[in-house]
């Protein structure tokens, strides 16, 4: 392999961040020219050495302590050595991004959206040997449209996860707030590769009109209607399934017109929306619901048990006291109320039937 006399990158163009020499034969008293907007790194056996800043340098012992070190320590010693030259520029550069992202799930639904988005960086290298090291001397790559892609990639990444924390009702609201922490991250990330971010613009965020009205309560649950017709709809077409798409139907005619009344006024409020969870069957049902609207099972709690010495409440069929240790009398078992019409049973303290509204006689 020859041994060259001179390095320069004169062929520079203007959206080069940088360009490497690779296996080069240089010898003490080679030079190395170094423009005004560029760094000279000198590179071997995937670390980064010495840096030589703009100007004219002669390769001496001198200025290249770190890499003579490591020669001398490998036993190569002699006024010719291989090495690799990569070459930087301190210039800045701006690199484009975009793509989409889903929300976090939203809902009953588990509802998530499809976010687009795009905007553009203004980006410089500001440690050229972290830069070398970190990226583009272990990294493979060639060209600065590598270190492009990886930009694009490395942000894309950044606002899939950050959106991804988010639920539709919450980045809808705080939309900037979203893309000023992404925009705090992706800087702090990306001086670990010795490139400072000087700007990241987000020239536009698509948000579904879907999503919009999702966000807002009324149309939360016009949304989870359709969802649920759907899905009834899907049940009645599959073999065997028309009883259960009957029983979703039913439920759905019925349990609907309350909950959207209840979820009109907790909007008008201004308030979240309150849910109960069955504990016979797991299903969420409104708050204020005395009867679930999946099994029937009654949705009013069970009275606590109260600790006839320090007068804690302890949770119902709990036997000693949380507080005290003491053993609890045991809760007194009520029986269930049968309709004289139509011989349903119903919960303990119920005072209509649930199934025809008989009054229940005591």
């Amino acid at each position: 392999m020859p041994v060259i006399e001179r390095v320069s990158w004169d062929h520079a163009k203007e959206d080069e961040i940088a360009y490497r020499f690779p296996n080069l034969s240089l010898k003490y008293s080679s030079q190395v020219i170094v423009k005004e907007n560029q760094w000279a790194v000198f590179f071997r056996d995937g670390k980064a050495y010495d840096v030589f800043g703009p100007g004219r340098h002669t390769i001496t012992s001198n200025n290249v302590p770190l890499l003579t070190g490591v020669l001398k320590a490998i036993g190569i010693i002699g006024d010719v050595f291989n090495c690799e030259v990569v070459f930087v520029s301190n210039s800045q550069f701006r690199s484009n991004f975009g793509g989409k992202a889903y929300s976090a799930p939203s809902g009953e639904i588990k509802y998530q959206a499809e976010v687009g988005f795009h905007g553009y960086l203004l980006h410089k290298v500001e440690d050229p040997k972290l830069f070398v090291v970190e990226f583009f001397g272990n990294r493979g790559a060639t060209t600065s449209g590598d270190i492009e892609d990886y930009l694009r990639g490395f942000v894309n990444e950044r606002i899939i996860d950050e959106v991804g924390d988010y639920d539709i009702f919450a980045f809808v609201k705080n939309v900037d707030v979203t893309t000023d922490k992404v925009a705090l991250k992706i800087s702090d990330e990306a001086s670990r590769i010795g490139v400072k971010i000087i700007d990241c613009v987000f020239e536009g965020i698509r948000i579904p009109e879907e999503a919009r009205r999702f966000s807002s309560g009324i149309g939360a649950q016009a949304l989870t209607m359709q969802y649920m017709k759907e899905t009834a709809s899907e049940l009645k077409g599959s073999g065997g399934g028309g009883a259960a798409a009957a029983g979703v139907g039913a439920g759905i005619g019925l349990t609907m017109p309350f909950m959207m009344s209840q979820q009109m006024q907790k909007a008008q409020e201004g308030k979240p929306q309150e849910v109960v969870v069955c504990q016979k069957c797991g299903a969420k049902n409104v708050s204020g619901m005395k009867f679930c609207g999946n099994c029937g099972n009654s949705m009013i709690p069970t009275p606590p048990v109260i600790c006839p010495k320090c007068k804690a409440e302890n949770p119902a069929k709990t036997k000693f006291c949380g507080n005290c240790g003491k053993p609890l009398p045991k809760a007194t078992k009520q029986t269930e109320i049968t309709c004289s019409k139509c011989n349903t049973k119903n919960p303990p303290g119920t005072k209509f039937c649930g199934n025809c509204g008989q009054k229940l006689s005591k």
